[in-house]
């Protein structure tokens, strides 16, 4: 979760168990061949859809998603309405608002909102390494957001913020849980997208581990779980990304093409919609994409709109670099 590297550096992220392949063989050799060039992790998961064509390798693996939950966050907003609305407005009474910022800057890291909440990990709070956001509570937020300078002025520059996003998801609902179940999950029919793993995915769930290879606990999100606390499959993200593309009830259509929609230039190789970003490929295509980490996971979905191909990828290894290999699938499909 909680992490962004900048996307031009980084190009700016057991056995064989597949899914079905409804794909001609061609889609099949293209993510079997990427996936061995995927080494140094116990667990990856890789998967890629061309059309009405997908396939995917351990697909059904549960990883936590991390900072790819800003997408259904950002989402939930779009269905929500009311996207340039003051953040005042909608969060909790208690909480003080930063002056000027508003919903969609909030979903877009132009708030001018810090990386972090200020002092969150200083004395005298109590913080596990190994789980740190755990020990977040309101009071610890509330106080934070006394202590929020904005870096810069609401609007005027791309500053990824885990505080931002999680404050936006606080000001959506207070069950962000429910609020993401109801309103996407469920209508796109993404089971294993969730919060709580139930009996059933704790048994698929894949254990996590740090970058020096230590197994690692799950990181909890409290308060804030918008920023990155959903758990997820690489089968769940391709049916997701391709909901973006127009495989999705009507209702959801929408706000579906509004989150995609770039909103603020960062640069000529890198645009913001609504909890997306928006880069350029040396080959001119276009890709819509997030990634995401948490203790023991990296995650990366993207896709093309123009091509209409998607790519999925997760490990068990926290910041591993993906986006390499996830533009180099996308740009082979």
């Amino acid at each position: 979760m909680p992490r962004r590297r900048t996307v031009l550096a980084a190009a700016t992220g057991l056995g064989l168990i597949g899914t079905p392949a409804y794909a001609a063989g061609g889609l099949k050799s293209l993510v079997d061949a990427q996936l061995a060039k995927i080494t140094g992790y116990d667990t990856v998961a890789v998967g890629a859809f061309r059309g009405r064509e997908s396939y995917a390798v351990r697909g059904g693996a549960i990883f936590q998603i991390g900072s790819i939950t800003k997408t259904f966050t950002a989402l939930a907003l779009a269905l929500h309405g009311h996207i340039d609305d003051p953040l005042a407005k909608h969060l909790p009474r208690r909480f003080p608002a930063p002056e000027g910022v508003t919903l969609a800057q909030l979903a877009s890291h132009t708030s001018g909102l810090p990386r972090l909440p200020p002092a969150m990990f200083e004395p005298p709070h109590v913080v596990d390494p190994r789980d740190p956001w755990a020990h977040l509570t309101e009071e610890i937020l509330i106080d934070a957001l006394k202590k929020t300078t904005l870096q810069t002025p609401p609007g005027t520059k791309y500053l990824y913020s885990n505080f931002g996003a999680g404050l936006l998801g606080l000001a959506l609902s207070r069950n962000y849980e429910a609020m993401v179940r109801h309103r996407i999950t469920l209508p796109l029919r993404l089971k294993d997208t969730v919060m709580t793993l139930n009996a059933e995915q704790r048994r698929r769930k894949i254990q996590g581990y740090d970058p020096e290879g230590v197994a690692t606990p799950d990181w909890r999100l409290p308060v804030i779980p918008g920023a990155g606390a959903l758990y997820g499959t690489v089968d769940d993200l391709l049916r997701y990304m391709r909901a973006h593309l127009g495989d999705a009830p009507r209702f959801l259509k929408p706000a579906l093409d509004l989150v995609q929609r770039p909103r603020f230039e960062e640069s000529p190789e890198m645009s913001l919609g609504l909890g997306w970003h928006i880069v350029t490929l040396a080959s001119g295509r276009k890709v819509v994409f997030h990634d995401g980490g948490t203790g023991g996971f990296t995650s990366l979905a993207g896709f093309s709109p123009k091509d209409g191909t998607g790519v999925a990828i997760i490990v068990n290894k926290f910041n591993a670099d993906l986006f390499g290999h996830a533009t180099e699938l996308i740009e082979a499909l």
